[in-house]
């Protein structure tokens, strides 16, 4: 689907150029960090050098000072503690970071993990988590990543005489579970400054917390920051405030690890250039691939090993789940595409699709997929238990599907999530009521806008402007994430200089160069699934919509155009 091109508004020149003297950037660069708020040498400073005396004291979160309290009591009194996790990867990392903290204060004998096993116990707290915890002597667990809305399941705990202290980053519902303590810096109570962390990050603002009474090497504190980093990429929270510190310090630790698992995972060639985009690209499928196709608990098994020959075991087993992973998410996009057709969905406003056979590991990335191919909010459904159905949920810029569906959680069993995806499980032969209700509630909520995909451009800019300093700035505004995303630029009326390449299976891709005429260099330009596009960039001059891209091999850094869109000039 063409995209339409946004262009933000330009400031204002005085405030560019204030920041251009200030900072000594040119008027692009300036332009660039006032449309990401950056106006100011302060605003700049916190930005360009960020340094973790920025974050914040973890006692500014609810309930913080009671968590705290209630893990130390149980360590003195030797209790033993379940750290319990979702199974995707912030809820694994999560896991394995409160894990590996509490290893170096409390012995192993009193502390053990617990992963849900998604085709079983689905998604959050669960009752056989629980049980687990009650027939082997747990008295606390610690949730992370799941729980805000798990209200059953902590008053089932409760009277089991097991405390929960839950830290969790979704939105809360009406009410808080009961629990000992309730982590979560979107509760409406909370007077947390931050409230976009991960659910691994508030897991380390509990290690904080804890470590103002164990007093545990700063260092080795921060040394868990590595797995920090891959939850706060992986699940694609603000890269903005105490994220980008904590990102840009876990991305730091993450390029030297220590962690025998993740260094088996990244390839020893990119360990030194590490970035967001490879941990979102590379390393959180394999991770998310252990709880898709088989079992989370492997993955945490992975990120808490000493062991190499084992760790070399494990990661082995969630290369062949990761493969298994792409077939299953490929033939189930193909069925799903089908049903669209053949259910008439084409021109509905959202899509609903149902696959009985359909994996539950992988019904969040064909919803992705589905969305991808018709912009549309989309819910993908499959079995669970009990004859029950299971669902994600994606959606579209800037529509909040959570709140959609909240207008039809009458019909579900449970359900939580973001703006931007949600999982629920609905009796099954409430299915056809919620697609009618769902499809009536988005068409009253959806705005024209939000009907076409569309790309902000930050700029539209001149091919001299293309030179080593501003490649060298690019770099620098690094992480990017939500909040602060790769620059999008745009260049005018341009042709291929030289050669044109098909490349992937089926000839998917391609890449061309372009001229530079103010250098006399070319600058290699790459379309991800635009091959069939070859004959257009062959033949006529076009405008590309961008971002500046790196490869570095071996030391050697060189810079490449990743074609967002394209139009063709006639």
């Amino acid at each position: 689907m063409s995209q339409k091109w946004i262009f933000h508004e330009a400031p204002a020149e005085e405030s560019v150029d204030a920041i251009a003297s200030s900072l000594g950037f040119g008027e692009l660069e300036s332009k660039i960090l006032i449309l990401r708020g950056i106006d100011n040498y302060n605003k700049a400073r916190e930005f360009f050098k960020p340094n973790l005396g920025d974050i914040h004291n973890p006692f500014l979160m609810a309930d913080m000072q009671s968590a705290v309290e209630r893990i130390a009591t149980a360590i003195e009194n030797g209790e033993k503690i379940l750290v319990f996790g979702d199974y995707d990867v912030d809820g694994t990392t999560a896991v394995a970071l409160m894990y590996l903290y509490l290893s170096k204060i409390v012995h192993k004998k009193y502390l053990d993990y617990y992963i849900p096993d998604r085709n079983v116990e689905g998604y959050g707290i669960s009752i056989d988590g629980i049980n687990f915890a009650k027939e082997n002597g747990f008295s606390l667990i610690i949730a992370l990543d799941c729980g805000i809305k798990s209200l059953d399941k902590i008053d089932y705990a409760n009277a089991l005489d097991i405390d929960f202290i839950i830290c969790d980053h979704h939105l809360p519902g009406d009410e808080i579970p009961k629990a000992v303590a309730v982590l979560d810096p979107k509760r409406n109570d909370c007077r947390y400054p931050f409230k976009e962390l991960s659910g691994c990050g508030v897991g380390f603002k509990l290690c904080q917390g804890l470590n103002t009474i164990y007093k545990v090497p700063e260092s080795e504190l921060f040394e868990l920051t590595d797995l920090l980093a891959i939850s706060i990429a992986a699940d694609i929270v603000s890269m903005t405030g105490e994220n980008r510190v904590l990102a840009k310090q876990g991305l730091k630790i993450l390029r030297k690890t220590r962690n025998i698992g993740l260094r088996l995972l990244i390839p020893e060639e990119k360990l030194s250039t590490f970035e967001i985009s490879n941990i979102v690209f590379e390393i959180a499928p394999k991770i998310n691939a252990a709880g898709r196709i088989s079992h989370g608990k492997a993955a945490v098994e992975l990120m808490v090993s000493d062991n190499l020959k084992h760790a070399h075991e494990i990661v082995s087993n969630i290369l062949d789940l990761n493969t298994s992973r792409r077939e299953l998410d490929s033939f189930s996009t193909v069925q799903a595409l089908e049903q669209i057709i053949e259910t008439n969905q084409v021109n509905n406003f959202s899509t609903v699709v149902y696959g009985p056979g359909w994996n539950k590991g992988v019904i969040g990335i064909v919803a992705s997929r589905l969305t991808e191919t018709y912009y549309k909010p989309t819910l993908v459904f499959t079995d669970g238990n009990n004859g029950e159905l299971v669902a994600s949920a994606r959606s579209v810029a800037d529509f909040d599907v959570h709140a959609a569906l909240d207008k039809c959680s009458d019909l579900f069993l449970r359900f939580g999530g973001h703006p931007a995806a949600a999982g629920l499980s609905m009796e099954k032969e409430k299915f056809e009521k919620f697609k009618i209700k769902f499809e009536k509630t988005v068409s009253e909520q959806i705005q024209e806008h939000q009907k076409r995909p569309s790309l902000k451009i930050d700029s539209e800019i001149k091919i001299k402007d293309l030179d080593k300093e501003f490649f060298s700035f690019l770099r620098r505004l690094a992480p990017f994430g939500p909040g602060n995303m790769k620059p999008i630029l745009v260049l005018r009326n341009l042709k291929i200089s030289g050669y044109l390449k098909m490349i992937g299976k089926d000839d998917a891709h391609l890449k061309f160069n372009i001229l530079n005429p103010s250098t006399g260099k070319t600058i290699e330009c790459l379309g991800f699934k635009m091959g069939k596009m070859a004959e257009n960039f062959r033949t006529k001059k076009f405008d590309l919509a961008f971002t500046v891209d790196e490869n570095n091999w071996r030391g050697n850094v060189t810079y490449f155009l990743n074609i967002r869109d394209v139009k063709f000039l006639s």
